[in-house]
Order: C-alpha cells, then sequence, then structure tokens
C-alpha cells in the first residue's frame, strides 16, 4: 500500500516568485518584462531558471538576440560572468554547448568568446573551485585542473561533447564552420570523437550531410572516414542503411505530380555554407586521401541555369509543399556526393571469400513430401529464431562484418552501387569471408529487385549466379528462405505470395540449372526450402482467397439476382407486350446497362466458384489463383457499374426528366456515388495489379534470355 497524500512531504518550491514572473515573460516572449525583472533581481541570473539547471542567461540566449543577451550581462560583473559562463547543467552542458544547438546567431557565441579571450580569469574564482575539487579523486582533480585550463570551446558535457562537436551532431552548419575559426591554435583531435562515435558519424547519423561534405573538406580529417563507431561502424556503412536518403527510395512512394516536380527542379545550386560558389555537387572537392585541394575551379553556370533556380526558389516560399520537395532533392544529392566521397576510400571489399575451401554435398535429400513432417524433423537446427530483439541484433551482427557495399545492397540503394563501380569495378565480385555470400545472395535475401534489376545488366550476373556460400546455400536457397522477408506493399495474402513465388521463379532462371537440384547443409533443396519456409504464409493465402471469393461471389449472386429482376419490370410499362418507351434514348441505355450488368455478374460469380474449387497448392498461387482473382474483382465491378447506371435510367424514365439537362447531370452524378466509394476502396488493388503481371513478365523474358546466355 502506498503513502496517504496527507502523510507524503512536499519539499520547498524549486523557483522563487521572481522566477516564476520571468519563466511567464520568458513563455509569453515579453523581452523588456523578462529583462526588467533581473534588472531588479540580479542574483537570480545565476540561479536554475528550469528543471535542467539552465539559467536566465542560457535563455536569454536561445532568443537569437544578441541585445537581450548583452542587457543581462550588464548586471553581471566580472566574476559573476564566468560563473555563469562556467556553470553546467544537469547533462553537463555549459552556455556554449546550448549557444551551438540552439541558436542560429553566431554573434551570441562571439559574446562568451569575446570576453573569454579578453578577461582574465579571477583569483578569487581560482581559490574557490580550488575548495570544489578539494573532496575529488586524484585522476578526477587532474581531470578538473586540465578542464579548467582548456577554453570553453574545449569543455565536454557528461557525454563527452565539445560545443563543436554539439554543433556538428545538431546538423547546425553556420554555427559549426564559426565555432571551427574560432578555435585559437588548439588541438582539433579534442572535438573529433565522443562517446563512441566520432564527429563525422554524428553528422552522418543525423542526416545532416552537408555538414559531413564540410568535415572533410575543411576540418582536414580524413582519418575520420575509416573510423568505427561503438556499434563497428563507418560512416559509410551508416550511410547505407538509410536508403531514405537516396532518390532511388524516395521515388517508389511519391505521387506522379511529385516525381514531376522533383525531376523538373534544378540539379544547381545546392550549396553549402562554408563552399560559396554555385554548384558544388559537381566541383572538384578535396583529395580525402592525400588532403589535397584541385586548383581547378567549377565553371560559373549560365544565366538560363540561375534564371530556373531563382523560380523554382521563389515557388518555394510561396508554396510549402514544393519547398518540402526541395529540400529533399537537396538532401538527396548531398548523399549521394557525400557517398562518393566515403566509397573512394573504402577497400573492404578487397577482403574476400576463398573459393578453394568450398564444401560440396553429394549426397541427394531424402523424400519427405509433407511439409508440417519435414518442418518438425529438421527443427531448424542452428537457426536463430527472430524475435524482434534477436533480429535486430542479428542485423547488426551482420553490419559489423559486411562491407558497405553489401549493406547498400540489403537496403536498395543503388547509388551507392554505381559509385562503388565506378571507383572499383571490381567489387562487384566481392565475397564475404564471413558467409561465403556475394552481392547476388544479398540481394535476392532481402528482396531487394531494384539491385537485382542492376545486377542482370552487369556482365558479372552468371558468375554470381554459379557461386555458393560457406552453408552450401546458392542465390535461389536465399530467395526461398524468409530469414530476411520484409513483407510486401501488395494487398492481400494470395498476391504477397504470389510476388514471391514470381521472385523465386525469375531467380531460378538466372541460377544454372545444375544447381536447382543442389543441396544445402541441412540437406535441402531450393525447392524443399521454399516449401517450408512458405508453409505460414500459404495458410495465410488459403484463408484470405476463400475468404474474398466467397464474399465476392455473395455480392455477385445479389447483383444478379437484382438486375434479372430488373429485366422482368419494365419502367414506363407495356402495351400489347411491347414497352411503351422502347424507342426512346434512355430505354434502350438501360435495357443495354441491365443486360451488361447481369452477363458481367454471373461471369464474376463463375470466376469466384472457380477459386472456391481450385486445390490451392503452392504454385497455384504463381499464376492461376491471382488472375482468377482479378478478373473476378474486374467483373464485379463492371457488374456493379452497370447496374448503377440502370437504375439511374429508371429513375430518369420514371420521373420523366428531360435527357440532356442539369437534372438529369444530377442524377447520374447522384446514382456514380457508391460506385465511386467502392473504386476509392478497390483501387489500391487495382493499382498494383498491372505492376504485378507487367513485372513478372517483364522478369520472365530476362529470365529466359539469361538461360540461353548461360
Amino acid at each position: 500500500m502506498g503513502k496517504k497524500s496527507s502523510e507524503i512531504k512536499i519539499e520547498g518550491d524549486l523557483f522563487s516568485e521572481t522566477l516564476k514572473k520571468a519563466q511567464g515573460a520568458y513563455r509569453s516572449k515579453e523581452w523588456d518584462k523578462f529583462m526588467k525583472i533581473f534588472a531588479d533581481n540580479k542574483i537570480d541570473l545565476l540561479k536554475d531558471f528550469d528543471l535542467l539547471g539552465n539559467t536566465a542567461i542560457t535563455m536569454a540566449a536561445r532568443t537569437h538576440n544578441p541585445e537581450i543577451l548583452k542587457e543581462l550581462l550588464r548586471n553581471l560583473s566580472e566574476e559573476q560572468k564566468w560563473r555563469a559562463f562556467r556553470k553546467k547543467n544537469s547533462q553537463g552542458n555549459t552556455l556554449l554547448h546550448d549557444i551551438a544547438v540552439n541558436c542560429s546567431t553566431v554573434a551570441i557565441a562571439d559574446i562568451v568568446l569575446d570576453f573569454e579571450r579578453t578577461t582574465p580569469f579571477p583569483p578569487e574564482l581560482v581559490a574557490e573551485e580550488e575548495e570544489d575539487i578539494a573532496e575529488l579523486s586524484e585522476e578526477e582533480k587532474q581531470e578538473r585542473e586540465e578542464e579548467k585550463r582548456r577554453p570553453l570551446l574545449e569543455w565536454k558535457n557528461l557525454k563527452g561533447e565539445t560545443p563543436v562537436f554539439k554543433a556538428a551532431k545538431f546538423g547546425k552548419l553556420k554555427m559549426l564552420n564559426h565555432l571551427v575559426t574560432r578555435v585559437d591554435g588548439g588541438d582539433m583531435k579534442i572535438h573529433q570523437e565522443s562517446s563512441g562515435e566520432t564527429i563525422l558519424h554524428a553528422s552522418v547519423n543525423n542526416q545532416s550531410f552537408d555538414v559531413a561534405l564540410w568535415i572533410i573538406m575543411n576540418m582536414d580529417m580524413s582519418s575520420l572516414v575509416l573510423k568505427r563507431n561503438k556499434n563497428e561502424l563507418t560512416c559509410l556503412q551508416l550511410l547505407a542503411r538509410m536508403p531514405s536518403a537516396f532518390k532511388s527510395h524516395y521515388n517508389d512512394h511519391q505521387e506522379f505530380i511529385t516525381k514531376l516536380v522533383y525531376k523538373l527542379l534544378p540539379d544547381e545550386g545546392y550549396d553549402i555554407e562554408g563552399c560559396n560558389y554555385f554548384g558544388l555537387l559537381r566541383s572538384p572537392v578535396r583529395d580525402i586521401e592525400t588532403g589535397g585541394q584541385d586548383d581547378a575551379r567549377p565553371p560559373n553556370p549560365g544565366y538560363l541555369s540561375r534564371a530556373n533556380f531563382a523560380v523554382w526558389k521563389c515557388l518555394a516560399q510561396v508554396f510549402n509543399w514544393i519547398k518540402k520537395i526541395g529540400e529533399e532533392k537537396k538532401k538527396h544529392q548531398l548523399a549521394e556526393h557525400l557517398a562518393g566521397l566515403l566509397v573512394r576510400c573504402d577497400y573492404s571489399w578487397q577482403v574476400t571469400y576463398d573459393e578453394s575451401k568450398e564444401k560440396t554435398l553429394d549426397e541427394l535429400p531424402p523424400v519427405l513430401y509433407n511439409v508440417a513432417k519435414r518442418k518438425k524433423e529438421l527443427k531448424w537446427k542452428h537457426r536463430k529464431e527472430f524475435t524482434e530483439d534477436t533480429k535486430q541484433e542479428d542485423e547488426l551482427e551482420t553490419y559489423k562484418h559486411h562491407p558497405a557495399l553489401f549493406i547498400a545492397a540489403s537496403n536498395g540503394i543503388q547509388e551507392i552501387l554505381d559509385l562503388y563501380i565506378k571507383e572499383h569495378p571490381e567489387s562487384i565480385n566481392h565475397v564475404s569471408n564471413e558467409d561465403g555470400q556475394n552481392l547476388l545472395h544479398i540481394a535476392v535475401r532481402h528482396r531487394q529487385e531494384k539491385i537485382l534489376d542492376w545486377l542482370e545488366k552487369q556482365p558479372e550476373l552468371t558468375s554470381l549466379a554459379s557461386q555458393v556460400d560457406q552453408e552450401n546455400r546458392t542465390a535461389l536457397h536465399e530467395v526461398a528462405g524468409t530469414d530476411y522477408y520484409r513483407g510486401s506493399a501488395l494487398p492481400g495474402a494470395a498476391f504477397q505470395l504470389q510476388e514471391e513465388l514470381q521472385l523465386y521463379k525469375r531467380v531460378e532462371n538466372i541460377v544454372p540449372t545444375h544447381l536447382h537440384m543442389h543441396c544445402d547443409d541441412k540437406r535441402l533443396t531450393a525447392g524443399d526450402l521454399l516449401d517450408i519456409a512458405h508453409d505460414n504464409m500459404l495458410a495465410d493465402a488459403q484463408k484470405w482467397i476463400k475468404e474474398t471469393a466467397q464474399s465476392c461471389s455473395t455480392v455477385a449472386v445479389l447483383v444478379a439476382t437484382v438486375v434479372f429482376a430488373a429485366a422482368y419490370t419494365i419502367p414506363g410499362g407495356t402495351e400489347h407486350g411491347s414497352a411503351v418507351l422502347s424507342k426512346t434514348p434512355v430505354f434502350i441505355f438501360f435495357t443495354i446497362m441491365d443486360i451488361v450488368a447481369l452477363a458481367f455478374s454471373l461471369a464474376s460469380v463463375v470466376m469466384f466458384l472457380s477459386i472456391l474449387n481450385a486445390p490451392f497448392e503452392l504454385w497455384d498461387f504463381h499464376k492461376s489463383l491471382p488472375r482468377k482473382l482479378t478478373v473476378g474483382f474486374a467483373f464485379l465491378f463492371l457488374s456493379l457499374t452497370s447496374t448503377i447506371l440502370a437504375f439511374s435510367a429508371t429513375i430518369l424514365i420514371t420521373i420523366s426528366l428531360p435527357w440532356k439537362q442539369w437534372t438529369s447531370t444530377l442524377v447520374f452524378s447522384s446514382a456514380f456515388f457508391p460506385v465511386t466509394i467502392f473504386a476509392l476502396i478497390e483501387f489500391p488493388l487495382y493499382k498494383k495489379i498491372p505492376r504485378l503481371f507487367y513485372r513478372f513478365f517483364k522478369k520472365t523474358s530476362v529470365g529466359q534470355s539469361s538461360t540461353r546466355a548461360n
């Protein structure tokens, strides 16, 4: 039982009434009132202003107005200013740390740095600090003594970060550029590393690629390129884990208008501060291996390019969505440029697997056709169960040992692969020394079809497809397994399974025929592994397609019943056995729509019943069942559309509306509302179907040509 509220002891208020008034003035941005409060209460300027231990001086710096900070500092003596500048909050951050992250005006940083440079440290404060460290250990005393002698730019917080490091970590390029110029002959190495990562890692992690480029080109830190962080990853490996930072990933998830604007936006003009020339991305940069700088300067762009850039810049100021697209394109351009610099220094791909140690397995697999029994007998020995935690650990462990080339392939970043082939053409033949896998193995196991498209254009494809890894697995084994399956964007389990089978067939056409029955260390062929690994997916697909076919067939039968009855209830009545309005255009339209609706609804019933009578074997989901379901959906949609049109024509006949007046148009528009709703709901499915069939026929033809080439 917890204590009663009456028994709980409440400590005194942390903030005085003066500070509370100042906090209110700060929140409401009443700066005159804020400054007046502290003019009358100078001592409160050094007290904690918030729960993190920041002072009012820190909060004044966050206003981005140097005059407010200067006004508050006028109330303090030199000794008190030193106290304010050297005071650390609960995270170990000084005022300069906070300015580096939260201020956009470099003049505010100059207020602190100029004071430190021109004002001697008061002796009484030295004696006071010596008393504070009297109870510390010798090591701690030495550390504090060293820190006291350092300028504020080199003070570290609890994470070991200097203000320069924090500016880079949070992508504050303007502040970073300025702070580095204020480092007076100090050791720049003190700003390079903190909490297990380098300043370059920190900027890449934050996707501040302009900062990363600036660091490489201006701080002469070429050694940082190959350093690893606490997870044993280089900056290039870190970048290869960010597919969203590259154009190839961005365009996959955007609508047509966004893609069009992205394409029309200029490629030039994405300069970064500290590099004051137009077209940075196409310019020569520092050779990060030798530290040299190309003497050549990029040619000035023509007036047309400048005009185009100016027009889009104006549009971005008016339309926020264009501005966001422009920011994305800038990020992609900078990321690709950064990747090019990092790839140039990466030689991890040269450590490759010795194929002479490759072992083979001549035994044939046991004849066990029951998948459930086979799964039980195998018990998936030596295979880790992929819970969310263990999956992340396994991926991180994989990233440690795989070069950035493989990490980029696993994340579908084609730009990095292009850069590797340009800088290191032989890198495409790299084989991992850890598991004996090559680029093709990695691409298919992670279902990166764009990378597979790219590999199919390379002359080394035949060689890659013939290789077997250390577990005697071919590329066909990798696509048959689901250890790295990330799901699919296709709607419905049946179409997801179809996508898997199509990819398997595609890789089967690439892998040489003599490896199709090749066994791995567990004496499994790729076909065995496909059956076992996709057993649960098959069950889900069977259940989904049955339920979908049953539901849709019920709707189709209902539509058929309605339109069949409508055919015998002739609108306008009959005379001598003939329809009174048989020669009017509206009646003819009604008759045609009613017949079309009946025909399509019955056709859809036939298609859905053929699905329910199918055997639902694995390879039935490759073509047969998804195709029947797609055709059934199309027939059902057409029957519903025709039914609504027939109903609209009946309304026009019944209330005798003129055929070509706005009232008739309104009736037809209202009648189309249910059809529109149905179309919007099913649109994602229909949008995927043409792409799915196009991809299948394209890959089949490519695979057949590859087989003939083999």
